[in-house]
C-alpha cells in the first residue's frame, strides 16, 4: 500500500479524528458508571445501617439471633458495639473487632453521632464497604451499628459493564474503519481520476476531461481543468493555424524577393519602366516582411513584460487625427468613408504617444481590411472618469461565438478568410496588449454581416 495516497491520507485522518473521540469517551462512560454503581452500593448500605439502628432503638437492642438472620437476609456482615467499644452482637461476616473496622479518629466521629461511610479491605483480602451509625438515647452514646457489605458483586459487575464497553469500543472502530475507507475512497476518486487526466493533459492528450460528479469545492476544480483542457486545445489549434499562416505570410515576400531580384540580376526584363516595377515589387513586399517581423517583435516584448512606455500627459483629439491621415489612402483605394468626430476641444490622458498611435492605426487597419463597401467612422466621447475612442466599420462583422476570443494571441477569426483579407491575427493581440499596459479597457460589438465596433477606454488626466 502506498501512504502517501490521498484516500490513505483521508482514511488515517478520519480513523484518528475518531479515536481521539472514541479514546476519552469510553473513559468518561467507565468512570461514569464504575462512581454510579460505586455510589449506589454505598447509599444502599447505609439506609441499611439506619434501618437496623432505627429497629434497635425500636426494640431496645437486637438478639443475637436477630442479627444474624438480618445478615443473612440481607448478605451484608452486622455488627453491634456498646458505648466502650465491645461488641455485643455479630453475624460473624468479617472482622468482629472495632479497632479493625474503625480507627480511633472514626470510632471517635462515630461516638460523635457522624456516620462512617468507607471502603474496607478485611484481613481475607476480601474489599467491603463500612457504614456505621451511632445508637443515641436522650443525647447520649449508647453505642454504635456497623454494617459491612462486601464490593465483589460490585466490582464484578462493573467489570462487565467494562468488557461490554471495550467489545462496543471495538465494534465502533471496525464500522468506522469501513466506514473510512469507503468514504476516503469516494472523496479520493475525483482527486484521482484529475490526476489521471492532468497527466494525460501533459503529454497532449486535450481531448481529455474529467468527469464532474459534484457542485462542491472538487467539483469546481474539474470544471477548472476541463477548461484548461479546452483552452489549451483551442490555443494548440490556433498556434498551428498561426504557424502555418506566419509561414505562409513569410514565404509569400521571400518568393517575390528571391523571383523578382534574379529577373533583375540575370537582366531579364525588357525595358526600365519594367525593371522599376519590379524593383518596386521588391519594395513593397520587403516593407510587408519588415512589417511581419516588427509585428512578432512587438507581441514578443510585450508578453515577456520587455516593453517600456514613456508616459507623458498628451491629448488624444490629434494623435487620433494622425492615425485616421495615415490610412485614408488605403480606405480611398478600396472606396471607403473615412470619418472623424468629435465635441471636444481636448482630450487628455497620461499615455506614451506612440503607443497609442499604434492603437488607432491597427483598429484602422483591421476595419479597413474587413469592411469592402461603407464607411468607417472613428469617435471620441467623454464619459465620467474616461475617454471612449470608438472606431466603428459596415464590414463583415464577426460571428458571436468568437468575440471571446478575438485578442487572444494567433487566434484567427473564421480560419479560412485569413486567405482572403491577409493579416496574420496580431494587430489585435498587439491592440489588446497595448490598452492594458496604459490600464485602459478595450470593448467589441458585432454583428455578422453587419459591422464591428471598437471602443477603448483611457483614463483622464488629473489636470483635465
Amino acid at each position: 500500500m502506498k501512504w502517501n495516497r490521498v484516500d490513505v491520507k483521508i482514511g488515517a485522518s478520519m480513523m484518528s479524528l475518531f479515536l481521539i473521540v472514541l479514546i476519552p469517551l469510553g473513559i468518561v462512560t467507565d468512570r461514569i458508571f464504575t462512581s454510579f454503581y460505586y455510589q449506589k452500593a454505598h447509599q444502599e448500605v447505609m439506609e441499611l445501617s439506619a434501618h437496623f439502628v432505627k429497629m434497635a432503638e425500636a426494640q431496645h437492642g437486637l438478639t443475637s439471633d436477630a442479627v444474624s438472620t438480618m445478615a443473612e437476609f440481607s448478605k451484608v456482615g452486622i455488627h453491634i458495639f456498646d458505648r466502650d467499644g465491645n461488641a455485643t452482637g455479630s453475624s460473624n461476616r468479617h472482622s468482629q473487632n472495632i479497632s479493625e473496622l474503625l480507627t480511633p479518629e472514626e470510632w471517635n466521629r462515630l461516638k460523635a453521632g457522624q456516620l462512617i461511610d468507607k471502603e474496607f479491605e478485611s484481613p481475607d483480602q476480601e474489599p467491603c464497604i463500612v457504614s456505621g451509625r451511632a445508637f443515641i438515647n436522650d443525647g447520649q452514646f449508647m453505642g454504635g451499628v456497623i454494617i459491612t457489605s462486601s464490593l465483589d458483586s460490585v466490582r464484578s459487575f462493573v467489570g462487565q459493564v467494562r468488557h461490554m464497553i471495550a467489545i462496543s469500543g471495538v465494534i465502533g472502530v471496525l464500522i468506522a474503519l469501513g466506514f473510512s475507507l469507503v468514504l476516503s475512497r469516494r472523496m479520493s476518486k475525483p482527486l484521482l481520476h484529475m490526476v489521471q487526466a492532468t497527466r494525460q493533459i501533459a503529454v497532449g492528450q486535450l481531448g481529455t476531461r474529467v468527469p464532474v460528479t459534484s457542485q462542491d469545492e472538487i467539483g469546481s476544480l474539474a470544471h477548472a481543468i476541463n477548461d484548461l483542457a479546452r483552452d489549451l486545445q483551442r490555443l494548440r489549434e490556433s498556434r498551428n493555424e498561426f504557424f502555418a499562416n506566419i509561414s505562409h505570410e513569410l514565404k509569400t515576400p521571400i518568393t517575390y524577393l528571391e523571383g523578382y531580384a534574379k529577373v533583375i540580376s540575370e537582366e531579364l526584363y525588357e525595358s526600365e519602366e519594367e525593371k522599376n516595377a519590379y524593383l518596386q515589387i521588391i519594395s513593397s513586399e520587403a516593407v510587408r516582411l519588415n512589417r511581419l517581423i516588427n509585428d512578432l517583435f512587438e507581441l514578443s516584448k510585450m508578453e515577456e513584460g520587455r516593453i517600456e512606455l514613456i508616459p507623458e500627459a498628451i491629448d488624444l483629439i490629434p494623435l487620433v487625427e494622425s492615425a485616421v491621415a495615415k490610412v485614408e489612402r488605403a480606405a480611398a483605394q478600396k472606396g471607403l468613408e473615412l470619418e472623424f468626430h468629435t465635441e471636444l476641444r481636448q482630450a487628455f490622458v497620461w499615455g506614451d504617444g506612440m503607443r497609442l498611435e499604434q492603437i488607432w492605426i491597427n483598429l484602422l487597419d483591421n476595419a479597413i481590411r474587413y469592411t469592402q463597401a461603407g464607411s468607417i467612422r472613428v469617435s471620441i466621447v467623454p464619459l465620467q472618469q474616461q475617454y471612449e475612442v470608438c472606431v466603428q466599420d459596415t464590414g463583415i462583422g464577426i460571428p458571436e461565438e468568437e468575440l471571446p476570443y478575438l485578442f487572444e494571441r494567433m487566434y484567427r477569426v473564421e480560419k479560412s478568410r485569413s486567405r482572403d483579407y491577409g493579416g496574420t491575427g496580431l494587430g489585435l493581440a498587439i491592440v489588446s496588449k497595448l490598452v492594458e499596459l496604459h490600464q485602459g479597457r478595450i470593448d467589441v460589438q458585432s454583428e455578422h454581416g453587419k459591422g464591428t465596433a471598437f471602443s477603448v477606454k483611457l483614463a483622464k488626466h488629473e489636470s483635465d
